[in-house]
């Protein structure tokens, strides 16, 4: 009995060095991933507001969290081998960004919190059940559809005179179908001929941008496709040699060089991404997440575009514009 006692303190003793050990030793960092369709280079610059808020909330990398990236390189096929690689790491929550990266996500896993910083119409496209009851492993923050079709409004009252509209249309994001019903009607309204171009990867811009001249289009709408935002430089550069005026559905695509752009700050989405990825590793359930949606939406046009090609903003929407770039 008394060796049957010691074997039972013995192994109690044991037991409670190990709690003290365990409660002892460090906590390991949270793992953050992050899938992305397009390239590092035109794509961490936007990343970074959601390292920063993530920061401003607490969160010390490499003390708290430990954040690991995937880029695609705009090739969407390496998508669902990334979005597999990354859920077998087995990481506390994946934060991605466009409806390509959204689908490759949500078909590799059901059970870990997947938040994305920016997709639209994500109860259209199966993401949600709800914007404000998400349900399953997945919420984030949505962009309007709107935003396309008002672009399209604006570059009419750009170019009053214009009649042929032209399309880049990244074919391969399962979101580009549900962007042509927006648009579509939308060029009708304002009697526009829409040219579509569609492009697969960035070796096609070229011949795109061959096409486009050929058809004689007055002017370019760039949507809020993450490849071709990713790749806006590019295309940028493409459109002001062909002195085609290039109006893009976020502020970037003017801050870079496009004549006019309107739409919100993905560097906004991102940070309330970072809310949401807070409460998530607080304990919050991501089906418990309503989806955010934005709330404020900027106009920016670039004046020494508008000159270098020699285009004359009429002055009625010139007062609208909330950033002007000399």
């Amino acid at each position: 009995m008394k060796r049957r006692a010691l074997l039972v303190a013995g192994s109690a003793w044991l037991a409670a060095a190990a709690a003290r050990s365990f409660a002892q030793s460090p906590k390991l960092p949270r793992r953050i991933a992050y899938l992305h369709p397009g390239t590092e280079d035109g794509g961490s610059a936007i990343f970074g507001a959601f390292r920063e808020e993530m920061k401003t909330l607490g969160y010390i990398e490499g003390r708290d969290i430990s954040i690991e990236t995937y880029w695609a390189e705009g090739k969407m096929d390496r998508l669902a081998s990334l979005a597999a690689e990354i859920v077998a790491r087995n990481p506390a929550v994946i934060v991605t960004s466009g409806s390509a990266g959204v689908a490759a996500c949500k078909n590799a896993t059901a059970s870990i919190p997947i938040v994305f910083a920016t997709a639209a119409i994500p109860v259209e496209q199966g993401f949600v059940s709800s914007l404000r009851r998400p349900g399953g492993n997945i919420t984030g923050v949505t962009l309007h559809l709107d935003v396309e079709a008002k672009t399209v409004e604006i570059i009419r009252e750009a170019l009053p005179a214009a009649k042929r509209l032209g399309l880049l249309v990244h074919e391969p994001d399962p979101f580009h179908k549900m962007m042509l019903d927006t648009i579509e009607p939308a060029a009708k309204r304002s009697k526009f001929d829409l040219v579509v171009v569609r492009v697969a990867r960035v070796e096609d811009f070229e011949r795109a941008f061959t096409e486009l001249v050929a058809r004689k289009v007055d002017a370019l709408a760039v949507p809020n496709f993450a490849f071709l935002v990713n790749n806006r430089k590019q295309i940028i550069v493409r459109a002001r040699s062909a002195r085609l005026p290039l109006f893009g559905s976020h502020y970037q695509w003017a801050e870079d060089g496009g004549l006019l752009s309107y739409g919100t700050r993905q560097e906004e989405n991102f940070r309330r991404a970072a809310t949401l990825v807070d409460r998530i590793l607080r304990g919050a359930k991501p089906g418990d997440l309503a989806v955010e949606q934005p709330e404020r939406f900027e106009l920016v046009a670039n004046m020494k575009t508008a000159k270098e090609i020699g285009v004359k903003i009429p002055s009625a929407l010139l007062l609208r514009v909330t950033k002007v770039i000399e």
